[in-house]
């Protein structure tokens, strides 16, 4: 019953959602700390902030951008401890509140959560952030995203 949603997507999900995107941008992989944290109190985190940390990141092959950054962390980084979940929902940012892990994120979750801060990474990991819409739209639905992709100058094929 929803017309469009506005997030992070990759093709995995697409599928598995039915869904199609019309890619607005590529956004940094933050992560959320509790504000309680005390990496909490940093504007910006360096990988090696995580060393000794647990993150949370979606199990594999959920997303090849978790995918890629999580193989990076195993390769360069294994003083870094992930733990894996395998959906998004009130349940996980609570986790990652009350163990005091990290949790992968992105800038615009800031307000998701109210004891929770996200953080930006001293990393170029990306995923895609766009409009998420059925494979068969509404007519209005239509006319909004080749709007927002006009006035983004974005290719679509709506």
């Amino acid at each position: 019953n929803i017309d469009v949603v506005a997030g992070i997507f990759f093709e995995t999900m697409l599928d598995l959602r039915g869904c199609t995107a019309l890619e607005l941008m590529r956004v940094p992989i933050c992560c959320a700390v509790s504000i309680y944290h005390p990496l909490a109190q940093k504007k910006k985190l360096s990988v090696s902030d995580l060393y000794g940390q647990k993150l949370m990141l979606m199990t594999r092959n959920w997303s090849k951008y978790t995918d890629l950054l999580r193989d990076d962390l195993w390769e360069h980084h294994p003083q870094i401890q992930i733990v894996d979940f395998s959906f998004y929902n009130l349940d996980v940012f609570n986790q990652c509140e009350h163990e005091n892990a990290l949790l992968m994120a992105v800038p615009q979750w800031e307000h998701v959560h109210p004891l929770l801060k996200i953080l930006p990474v001293e990393w170029k990991h990306e995923i895609p952030f766009g409009l998420l819409y059925s494979h068969t739209p509404s007519k209005t639905v239509k006319t909004f995203v080749k709007t927002v992709a006009k006035v983004m100058r974005l290719d679509t094929a709506v």
